[in-house]
């Protein structure tokens, strides 16, 4: 009797294996009828379950095997790779682990162990069972592969390349592995390999729509405009539904300040996904840019939503979590349950930004508090006295978890500056600095014209090469006769310093005490003791305009960093007063804008010099 059991047994395995499921199933529901407790049929029907797709049925089927042959250890893995494919992460990976306990320990195994841990973001628990993988199986590619990709999501890129070289040996001619090296190599910023990695991709893979994506991506990093508007094209060719190569083109648009084309294609990439935050993101800087304030704040309120950029807006979730629950303020006529809270959110530039709307916050005759950097409280004391500001901390003082309605400071200009027009009551400053420590570094300074000079952003990739310039191109601006350069860059600028001093005879000066990140209440007492400022776009530069000194705030062809930089033909920023833009479509590269700056600071300087002579 057993012995035909075995028989029907065998032949249903083969049925189900040959792809035969219907004739599986009749044989198995017959050994099944003769013997329910078979759990070797019984797992071979949840296996044909799975087989096809009827994951809910081999789910129970499973579970009901289970509960009777708890150390059936093919049965946990089954289980597994079924709650892994219906998106059952956690569970699924107790089941592997329960499955490799009872000694199913396999290379496959193991490596469908670290997909998904990587799927849960366990990204040294992945890393130590592809590893495990390749003890038991070197020779897999698949693995190798895998095993780059978390590597470089740890940041571990030389290792991760090595990892996608040996998959390479292991499976020249397949596209992923070429598609991953390109990957890695972009994140080395070595771009011009990965583009050769991205086109040898491509070849095998002509329509891989990721490949085009990143690639042309690569390409606008490289600052190849053409190359990169001609893969984003390919995309909307190949895939018109992929939200993806509109996204691109509008990105193509927004670098060469052609808003409006932008603007239709981040519309087109938004309406394609509603969920793509960088579309909406993207759209809302493009309206902004182009001076369309009203539509502009109302899509930057997307940067709060789940998929948008809360994450960006504040260190720790928690403090996000709290916020949202918290009644927002959307209006200046909307009555709250005083004080209402002002949040602080990102980097500093961006807080002094918003700031300049706090004489707009008192005149709502609300009583609030303002969050802002403890580094600028004291500054912004001498000029709102009466202004109850708290230091920015996470999560928030409870002073702001207290209050019962909030606003993130950047959608403050949603509710006060609409229309170009409503600048016109953007205030000469929103800082002072200390009057005894001005005094203190004028007396230090000496005589003469002072310039302070801020060459660098700490932003890197395509935006920070916008933002950052040599100090050794600025010789042409230092060299001017009576002007003295004062050093107010943050960071390690002594090496420089030292080559212009060298090869120039140019003495810049420079207060080694001062600590250029933390004692802001030093820098901007030296910015005030200064006369002028001439910087790129960092955070001098909104140092400079929120203490209402004269700052020339320097970026080539014409092209502004931010949209709060957009001079839109008037060379003065709507946000700052006392900024001047200084750029040019003809002034393509730093070097041409800094001699055009030069000649602009000698001709300035003359007139200065004509007054008292």
């Amino acid at each position: 009797m057993s012995t035909f059991r075995d028989k029907r047994l065998v032949k249903a395995i083969q049925l189900r294996q040959q792809g035969r499921f219907k004739d599986a199933e009749v044989l198995l529901d017959k050994i099944l009828k003769t013997n329910p407790g078979d759990i070797v049929a019984q797992y071979q029907l949840a296996q044909l379950r799975a087989d096809t797709k009827s994951y809910n049925e081999a789910y129970y089927l499973l579970a009901n095997l289970l509960e009777g042959a708890p150390y059936f250890a093919e049965a946990h893995l089954l289980m597994g790779r079924i709650q892994r494919a219906n998106g059952s992460n956690e569970a699924a990976l107790n089941s592997y682990e329960r499955a490799i306990e009872l000694g199913q320990n396999s290379a496959e195994i193991l490596f469908e162990r670290g997909l998904l841990l990587e799927r849960l973001n366990r990204q040294e628990g992945a890393l130590e069972s592809y590893n495990n993988a390749l003890k038991l199986s070197p020779n897999v590619a698949a693995v190798w592969c895998n095993q780059s990709g978390v590597l470089s999501r740890l940041g571990r890129f030389e290792e991760a390349l090595i990892s996608i070289e040996t998959a390479l040996k292991l499976s020249p001619n397949f596209a992923y592995i070429h598609f991953n090296q390109a990957n890695t190599l972009r994140d080395l910023g070595r771009f011009a390999q990965a583009l050769t990695a991205y086109d040898r991709a491509l070849e095998l893979d002509p329509h891989n729509i990721d490949a085009l994506n990143n690639r042309a991506n690569v390409s606008l990093e490289c600052g190849n405009m053409h190359q990169a508007l001609d893969g984003f094209s390919k995309i909307i060719e190949i895939c018109p539904g992929d939200p993806r190569g509109h996204y691109g083109s509008g990105l193509i648009f927004l670098e060469q300040s052609q808003y409006e084309k932008a603007i239709i294609y981040f519309e087109r990439a938004k309406n394609l996904d509603m969920a793509f935050a960088d579309a909406r993101h993207s759209l809302a800087l493009a309206r902004l840019y182009s001076g369309d304030f009203q539509r502009g704040w109302l899509e930057y309120e997307s940067r709060l939503e789940q998929s948008g950029f809360r994450s960006s807006l504040r260190k720790n979730p928690q403090s996000l979590d709290l916020y949202e629950r918290l009644l927002h303020w959307g209006s200046p006529e909307q009555a709250v349950e005083e004080p209402l809270a002002i949040w602080c959110e990102q980097g500093i530039g961006d807080q002094l930004l918003f700031s300049t709307l706090l004489q707009e916050l008192v005149s709502t005759g609300k009583k609030f508090i303002y969050e802002v950097d403890n580094r600028l409280i004291k500054a912004y004391k001498r000029v709102f006295p009466t202004i109850n500001f708290i230091a920015l901390s996470e999560p928030p003082a409870t002073l702001a978890k207290t209050a019962k309605t909030a606003i993130f400071a950047g959608s403050l200009p949603a509710l006060f500056r609409t229309s170009a027009e409503s600048f016109s009551r953007q205030p000469q400053r929103v800082l002072r600095a200390s009057p005894a420590l001005i005094e203190h570094y004028r007396e230090r300074l000496g005589p003469g014209f002072k310039v302070a000079l801020s060459w660098r952003s700490t932003r890197a990739g395509r935006l920070g090469r916008s933002k950052s310039a040599p100090l050794a191109d600025f010789v042409p601006l230092l060299s001017i006769p009576g002007v003295q350069g004062v050093d107010i860059q943050y960071g390690d600028t002594a090496e420089e310093r030292e080559v212009i001093a060298r090869e120039h005879g140019i003495a810049l000066t420079h207060f080694n005490e001062v600590n250029y990140y933390d004692d802001l209440e030093d820098v901007l007492a030296i910015l005030e003791a200064c006369d002028l400022l001439i910087t790129t776009s960092n955070t001098s530069a909104h140092l400079g305009g929120a203490l209402g000194k004269p700052v020339w705030l320097l970026y080539p062809s014409e092209h502004a960093p931010f949209h709060y930089w957009a001079h839109r033909g008037g060379h003065k920023c709507l946000w700052y007063p006392s900024v001047e833009i200084i750029s040019g479509k003809d002034l393509t590269d730093w070097n041409s804008l800094i001699q055009h700056t030069a000649y602009k600071l000698s001709q300035k300087f003359n007139k200065i010099n004509s007054l008292f002579f």
